[in-house]
């Protein structure tokens, strides 16, 4: 079984943006739902909805990212659904190798091959990052250094996870 969304249509004009982010909102909490219905103690989470973008990053918020496999770590990475946004764990994002590990939302795809630096640009360049040692999974809800209009700040994102898959249809009407 597969846990699937469909697309809610959303009326065009000058409101736009803040019904997409009350919808992202709304994805996320059914998410949230059904992770605690259907999920399991067992295993890596399969995916995860992030919620708690700050407003300039609205783009990532209600952002589910699906596993694709592992890196050379051993670490769990996942692409988004919509996008090219990637959220995996660096050990250490500079050529350095005295960095700090960290998990990365960003929107370049890591090199699984590779030690370190994974996405090879030779700087810590991302979207948003949270400094763990834990290799098995993002945190689920932790604050974050977010790059919010051009400079970092704190950011409590959350993480909703899915370990196991069910059937989910849901209908909005009057969207």
């Amino acid at each position: 079984q597969a846990l699937t969304f469909r697309e809610l249509e959303l009326p065009q004009g000058p409101q736009k943006a803040s019904q997409h982010r009350t919808m992202a909102r709304f994805r996320a909490g059914v998410v949230a739902v059904v992770a605690s219905m259907v999920s399991s103690s067992q295993g890596q989470p399969w995916m995860f909805t992030l919620t708690g973008a700050c407003d300039m990053e609205d783009g990532i918020e209600g952002m589910s990212f699906v596993k694709q496999g592992t890196t050379r770590s051993g670490a769990p990475y996942y692409k988004a659904m919509r996008g090219e946004k990637y959220l995996y764990y660096d050990p250490d994002c500079m050529t350095s190798t005295d960095g700090t590990p960290r998990w990365i939302i960003d929107d370049s795809k890591p090199d699984v091959t590779r030690d370190h630096d994974l996405d090879g640009d030779g700087a810590c360049n991302y979207i948003a990052r949270m400094n763990s040692g834990d290799t098995s999974h993002p945190p689920t809800s932790a604050e974050w250094t977010m790059n919010c209009a051009g400079h970092f700040q704190l950011q409590f994102l959350i993480l909703l996870e899915v370990t196991t898959t069910g059937t989910l249809t849901t209908t909005m009407q009057g969207a």
